[in-house]
């Protein structure tokens, strides 16, 4: 048997040849509003948007949003999250928590880097955020900070290993989850959120 998977293995070997080097590949610059096409994009995937002058200011967005769906005032933020410094007393009647949000919870969080070409947030693993936070709750917040708005995915990965190691896992989220599999008929809420705040700070 084992002979028998060498000869096959070296004829494979053969066939390939020698490995040739990656072609000489440059992006094209970069020219649209990256900003403003990552909110085009990130609306064209049923994604509100809300601009904010500051972080200080999403407690108040938050509550404002919550309060207009005619929806619970409960927050869960993961409990090693910055985002529990943020002046939540600004919006007095919010109530926040620290456990595992559910389908039907509002959960706040952060995103490292959004990706202007598509209007895609992406979320590095990491102590303070667990991969699992941005696929539990039914309604998801998310503070974006504007200058962390990149145009393309690979001007992401570029600046991702800031410490020489690449993290355990990237999400990269579009929109609120959605599905066309029950006969082709977009279904929001899938495997994850069925809707999903952007909160640009900046």
């Amino acid at each position: 048997m084992s002979a028998g998977r060498d000869v096959i293995l070296q004829s494979i070997a053969r066939g390939r040849g020698a490995a040739k080097p990656a072609p000489d590949y440059a992006l094209p610059v970069w020219t649209a509003d990256s900003l403003a096409h990552f909110i085009a994009k990130a609306k064209a995937s049923v994604a509100e948007i809300h601009e904010i002058a500051g972080q200080q200011d999403a407690p108040e967005t938050i509550l404002s949003v919550l309060a207009a769906a005619g929806l619970r005032s409960h927050l869960h933020i993961e409990p090693h999250s910055p985002l529990n410094a943020l002046p939540w007393h600004r919006a007095p009647g919010l109530t926040l928590s620290a456990d595992a949000p559910g389908g039907s919870d509002n959960a706040f969080s952060a995103a490292d880097y959004g990706i202007a070409e598509t209007g895609t947030l992406v979320f590095v693993s990491g102590a303070k955020s667990a991969s699992s936070w941005h696929f539990r709750p039914g309604r998801d917040f998310v503070l974006l900070s504007r200058s962390h708005i990149l145009p393309r995915f690979e001007d992401v990965i570029a600046v991702l290993p800031n410490d020489g190691r690449m993290p355990a896992t990237v999400n990269l989220v579009t929109g609120p989850s959605r599905t066309a599999d029950i006969e082709q008929t977009i279904e929001l809420g899938a495997h994850g959120p069925r809707a999903l705040h952007i909160l640009i700070a900046g």
